[in-house]
């Protein structure tokens, strides 16, 4: 319900946009960054903070609004490289954003149906996680797979190879969630035919809704859907296709420009913080 409250103060304004929204959050992000400063388990060194966090967030969004590099960060906000990486680097060790993010969904109801995709995204330096690119052999790369319900609101992250197919991403990203009581709907496109997939699944709470997909010439179907499923398919699938058209409005998230896959996690939860508390509120 804090979220609730800080994104209705964007009532005051016309518009409503994704930096907007972000700006809204600041205030309580910058609260939990001195919390953090202050229950670190370091010697106090006696040097007070002179680093303004309002400029500092700015410039994580601005990196990840625009894809800018670190190098251009002072020319932008003032603030030095080395102090903006130092920074990024204390919130992808306490995962900041994460447990923002996850704080911010906590309470917000989870919504049948949910839906899975990934996307792939190249990688300009580093080597961790990372797999051939089968669609752009000259450069290894990696795929993010995403769990949102039919609001576009994110509830499961998990970042694998590029070499790696769909259906083995997402087992991974289901563990991410908390197992639902009942049974939960799951829209899928064709990429995750398969039986054993779908019982595993299913011994999860989730029933796989998968697109047919043609098994020979012939035109044979893998599977034949009930009109039910069909029809939930395709009035509810294109959500997920809207969510990544949203993400990659954060052409930062795109190219991996950072050295270690924690630091794109970061500037990916600024992306998701920006469109699911946008979502919320669009929803309150």
């Amino acid at each position: 319900m804090e979220f609730v409250q800080l994104l209705k103060e964007l009532n005051h304004h016309d518009g409503c946009t994704f930096q907007k929204v972000f700006h809204a959050l600041k205030p309580m992000i910058i609260e939990k960054i001195y919390d953090l400063l202050k229950n670190r388990n370091v010697r106090h060194t006696g040097r007070p903070i002179t680093t303004d966090f309002n400029k500092f967030l700015d410039a994580l969004f601005f990196i990840s609004e625009s894809g800018s590099q670190f190098k251009y960060v002072q020319n932008v906000s003032g603030i030095s490289k080395g102090t903006f990486y130092r920074y990024l680097k204390f919130f992808t060790d306490h995962q900041l954003l994460q447990n923002i993010y996850q704080s911010a969904i906590k309470y917000y109801p989870l919504i049948d149906p949910l839906i899975t995709d990934t996307f792939t995204v190249k990688s300009m330096s580093g080597n961790e996680g990372l797999g051939r690119n089968p669609t752009d052999r000259g450069r290894k790369g990696f795929k993010v797979s995403l769990i949102s319900d039919a609001n576009r609101v994110v509830r499961a992250v998990q970042i694998a190879g590029a070499n790696k197919h769909d259906s083995k991403i997402l087992v991974d990203t289901i563990d991410q969630m908390k197992q639902p009581e009942h049974m939960v709907n799951y829209l899928c496109d064709a990429g995750y035919v398969g039986k054993n997939l779908r019982d595993t699944c299913h011994s999860k709470n989730f029933r796989l809704i998968v697109k047919p997909k043609k098994t020979n010439k012939k035109g044979n179907m893998s599977h034949i859907l009930l009109r039910k499923d069909a029809e939930l398919l395709h009035m509810k699938r294109n959500q997920i296709e809207l969510l990544n058209g949203q993400i990659r409005r954060f052409r930062g998230l795109m190219i991996k420009w950072v050295r270690h896959m924690s630091i794109y996690l970061s500037f990916l939860y600024v992306a998701l913080l920006s469109i699911t508390c946008y979502q919320i509120f669009v929803n309150v």
